[in-house]
């Protein structure tokens, strides 16, 4: 009976919008990371998760663009995870979560924190599927090899990464030093289009997408801590993210990561996160 009463009458909105099944029965887990121990401009991406997750109770189920509704998917939202110790120690939970989530058949959704909780998910996810392919769609290279001393610092996430998978594809790139642009294999000032899908969809690989908020506009999303000009509208990005449906069955995951609401103007980037999430997971699920 209590649990009758739960169901008819109260709403649980620490999770995303939606995401209310067990992790038995669900396509799709989703768990946040509120880490951003080596940010390096404005802290704050540790609020991030909680952001999106109440954003997402200010969306619509349905997408209009896609056709699909959020209420006919299977989500799991595990909540954030936690955070104990040094950053292996951190990492390696991370890592382990990942490896868990996917190694059930499920489809993997992170909420950051900072950038460099990828390196760590693409670690996991490699232990038990193999070799992999990473999108990363951001303003940053983030392909230092060091910054300030640490080799896991944000700034370095996509060189870790590259370290873990040949196959990185970087878009929306506007901002790096010089040795990260000559170092860059695959990368574009450019978002994704639907040539870029073909040559991706021929590796025959897995596929995991990043994608860093701050690859939108300032004007878009002023919410970040490392904010760059000259980037995208959220259309725009969405738009290059709707070419993804071509290899939706490849894609095992993605993560929303840099948001920072403290810095953010009428939650309008914590927004634009949100419709992110939901758009992808239709993508993948609907």
């Amino acid at each position: 009976m209590k649990d009758d009463i739960r169901a008819k009458y109260f709403e649980d909105f620490t999770r995303f919008t939606c995401a209310s099944d067990g992790f038995d029965d669900a396509e799709g887990i989703i768990f946040g990371i509120p880490y951003d121990k080596t940010v390096c401009f404005r802290p704050g991406a540790r609020f991030g998760p909680e952001a999106m997750r109440k954003a997402s109770w200010g969306l619509e189920t349905y997408s209009p663009v896609l056709k699909k509704d959020l209420v006919d998917c299977k989500l799991c939202d595990l909540q954030d995870i936690s955070l104990f110790g040094d950053t292996e120690a951190i990492f390696n939970d991370i890592a382990a979560v990942s490896g868990e989530i996917v190694k059930h058949g499920k489809k993997l959704i992170a909420f950051g924190g900072e950038h460099s909780i990828t390196y760590p998910i693409i670690r996991g996810i490699k232990d038990v599927i193999g070799d992999i392919a990473v999108l990363q769609f951001d303003a940053h290279c983030d392909l230092r090899d060091e910054y300030l001393g640490d080799k896991f610092s944000h700034a370095c996430v996509m060189r870790r990464c590259l370290e873990t998978t040949d196959d990185v594809y970087q878009f929306g790139i506007r901002s790096g030093e010089r040795e990260e642009w000559k170092f860059a294999k695959n990368i574009s000032m450019q978002l994704m289009k639907k040539e870029d899908v073909d040559k991706i969809a021929e590796i025959g690989k897995p596929v995991y997408v990043t994608i860093d908020i701050d690859v939108l506009d300032p004007a878009f999303a002023p919410g970040v801590g490392t904010p760059e000009p000259c980037g995208f509208s959220t259309e725009e990005l969405l738009s290059s993210l709707y070419n993804l449906q071509k290899i939706r069955d490849s894609i095992i995951g993605f993560d929303v990561v840099e948001l920072s609401p403290v810095y953010d103007s009428g939650n309008i980037t914590a927004m634009a996160a949100a419709k992110i999430v939901r758009e992808m997971i239709l993508m993948l699920f609907g």
